[in-house]
């Protein structure tokens, strides 16, 4: 019989091969290249702009710890803890650019560190993707080198809320929990307390969360202890400190700012008041589209309620889960109480408020992102789209990132501009400085700053009047806009050139100026301030009279007695117009009215310059003397200032009205037979002129 049974070998099963062991692929560091470009985006397009000077908000914090000049009044809703941030380094230079080099590398640091804590709960890419969502907001790199707290509260917040969700699982983490919530109060003690507040009810009401009970009431009270010390010392009480900064913040009180919120999205970073309208709204499709994602967010993570409530990282590929309820809910939760103060309880928005809430979104909107990849039958397609729409919207950050560090650097560059123009009439330390934009001016001039009204009002108009007899002291006002306050009406304006700002000098300090400035001129050494002497000092009516009082009722009398003047202005070509006009003197000022849309008003609406010439009279000779007064014209607009002025002089209605900033008085007149030219400047005494002989030249007394 045949044998027809098949050999072992083709009967038992081939051996399995062992498999070559798998190589670990360390996960690329998609977190640490974010930090890395957000701090590339600040060095290359924010500090450039901004490393010349600093801000208003950021002069206040940095002066506090600046051994080099004064500090400026620290009004009660501000906390301290950026100051001690930047402390070590404004001690050692006054570099600003070296301020903001540091600033950059803590600020692409921290932004790693608070997103590195969420590894543990969450998939690494997605904790990079909201990174990158938040850091690449306009707002969020602007500030990244900026002295100004709310960065560091969302930053903060961002690493809190993940702490907070760790403490079940890890005994240190109600440590670093305590420690990074004092470090959100001590930067801004309310933004502290309104982050724990959920936090606070996520602690009572879930039992394994009590653990965080006491590192959540320690750290607030920790981070919360000097400014409570503070309300003691400075303020009487934690309700009174409360108290006054609602009326720094203008009433706190129920405000729906949101319409404020949605104008500042791509600027101004202060929108107070909030008259701006919303420009390129195309470019704030993300901010639109953040309510919505935030809810399709929730919607997911209560439908897959089921799934694992956390999601843990090992060193192989992180699990592919959907993020559980807890990591949805309560982010969004501590975002909503974080914005709830800026939406409805201050009138006024700008666009750093809401950044803790950005940075808190990011990360549940991040998820739901990833849900939507995972869960679409062609997962690259979707996510090709996707990051082509993320692209897009870097891209438009980007757009209002460089129109906002433009329009940023020139007006930080006004302030330093007029802080040499001051330093140029005078003004060194101890010096004073008041009036609008003094904070910064002031800072960069190393001057001290006060207010007598206002949301930083520190002194009273008599107590500045002391200082100012003492110390150099300067007003700044907007120029052809403000009228002096009543303190500084006989005061001297100097135009301070590159800025739209005079600087308002005490009569004796612009005396003392002028003398100096001669003296120079004389020697031939040519005054300290350049271009700056090209342009004329003026003052109010009222500074005339107090400088020279005869010589003022001289010139008042010679145009009250008779009805028509002489008005001299500037066509648009430059010629002269001449033109007959009334004027008036109320108030300490000299006031021009004319016609609506006389020629001679829409002269002074293009170039202020005027001079009037008193009626002369009848007759040929000069027996009353010739006045003429010459100046700037500011139009005035104030309804309560035209209806005053209405009921004074009763013109024909409806008439513009002109202030005048006199720069110069000129009385001609004949004395014993000869003419005598009397000349008075602001800050100058009288000046008089008289003609000399065959052999002899004109005489100058004064």
């Amino acid at each position: 019989m045949e044998n027809t049974a098949a050999p072992a070998a083709a009967v038992l099963p081939p051996r399995p091969q062992p498999r070559p062991p798998q190589r670990y692929r360390r996960p690329a560091p998609w977190l640490g290249l974010v930090a890395i470009g957000y701090a590339v985006v600040q060095l290359a397009m924010v500090i450039p702009h901004t490393g010349h000077a600093l801000g208003w908000d950021e002069s206040v914090y940095v002066s506090q710890v600046d051994p080099r000049t004064p500090p400026a009044y620290f009004s009660a809703p501000r906390s301290r803890g950026v100051s001690l941030l930047v402390a070590p380094l404004v001690s050692a230079t006054d570099s600003i650019p070296a301020l903001r080099i540091l600033l950059m590398l803590l600020s692409a640091g921290a932004l790693y560190g608070a997103f590195r804590v969420w590894t543990r709960l969450l998939p690494a890419p997605q904790v990079a993707l909201a990174a990158l969502l938040f850091s690449g907001l306009w707002i969020t790199q602007i500030s990244g080198p900026a002295v100004m707290p709310n960065l560091w509260v969302a930053i903060g917040a961002v690493a809190a809320v993940g702490w907070f969700l760790r403490v079940p699982d890890e005994p240190n983490a109600r440590w670093w929990l305590a420690a990074v919530l004092a470090g959100v109060t001590l930067v801004r003690t309310p933004d502290g307390g309104w982050l724990a507040l959920p936090l606070l009810i996520g602690a009572i009401g879930v039992r394994t969360w009590r653990p965080a009970l006491l590192p959540l009431l320690g750290g607030t009270l920790l981070g919360a202890a000097q400014w409570i010390g503070e309300a003691y010392d400075r303020f009487g009480g934690i309700g009174e400190r409360l108290n006054v900064s609602s009326d720094v913040e203008g009433g706190m009180g129920l405000h729906f700012s949101v319409g404020a919120a949605l104008r500042s999205l791509n600027g101004p970073q202060l929108c107070r008041p909030c008259e701006v309208p919303l420009r390129h709204p195309e470019l704030t499709v993300w901010w639109l589209a953040l309510p919505v994602l935030t809810l399709l967010a929730v919607h997911t993570a209560l439908r897959d309620r089921q799934e694992s409530r956390r999601v843990r990282v090992g060193l192989g590929r992180p699990a592919v889960r959907p993020p559980a309820v807890p990591l949805t809910v309560l982010p969004i939760a501590c975002a909503a109480t974080l914005a709830l103060p800026y939406l409805l309880l201050i009138g006024y928005s700008a666009p750093r408020f809401l950044m803790p809430s950005y940075a808190l979104l990011a990360l549940p909107i991040a998820g739901l992102v990833f849900r939507a990849v995972r869960a679409a039958r062609s997962p690259q397609h979707l996510a090709v789209a996707l990051g082509v729409i993320i692209t897009l919207h870097l891209a438009s950050q980007f757009v209002v990132l460089n129109h906002t560090v433009r329009q940023s650097d020139a007006t930080t560059g006004r302030y330093r501009t007029a802080a040499k123009g001051l330093q140029g009439l005078g003004l060194r330390p101890p010096c004073l400085v008041t009036g609008d934009r003094a904070l910064p001016v002031a800072y960069h001039a190393g001057c001290s700053s006060a207010q007598t009204s206002g949301n930083n009002r520190s002194i009273t108009p008599p107590s500045l009047l002391r200082r100012a007899a003492r110390e150099p002291t300067a007003l700044l006002l907007r120029r052809g806009q403000a009228r002096p306050p009543a303190y500084a009406r006989t005061w001297v304006a100097y135009p301070l050139p590159g800025t739209e700002w005079n600087a308002y000098l005490p009569p004796d300090q612009a005396r003392e100026w002028e003398a100096r400035k001669s003296r120079q001129e004389t020697s031939g050494n040519g005054p300290s301030m350049g271009a700056m002497t090209m342009s004329y000092p003026t003052t109010s009516w009222a500074g005339f009279a107090a400088a020279e009082p005869a010589f003022a009722d001289y010139a008042q009398d010679r145009f009250r007695r008779y009805r028509h003047h002489v008005l001299a202005t500037l066509r648009q070509d430059g010629s002269p117009r001449v033109t007959p006009l009334e004027v008036n003197f109320l108030s300490g000022e000299l006031w021009l009215g004319m016609m609506p849309e006389s020629r001679k008003a829409l002269d002074l609406r293009r170039d202020p310059r005027f001079s009037v010439q008193a009626n002369p009279g009848p007759g040929a000779d000069l027996t009353e003397g010739d006045v003429r007064v010459s100046g700037r014209a500011v139009e005035v607009t104030d309804p309560g200032t035209l209806a005053r002025f209405a009921e004074e002089v009763h013109p024909p209605e409806p008439f513009h009205l002109f202030r005048a900033e006199v720069t110069e008085v000129v009385h001609t007149a004949l004395e014993n037979g000869r003419m005598v030219l009397r000349t008075w400047r602001p800050g100058q005494p009288v000046r008089a002129v008289r003609p000399g002989g065959d052999d002899t030249p004109p005489r100058v007394e004064g």
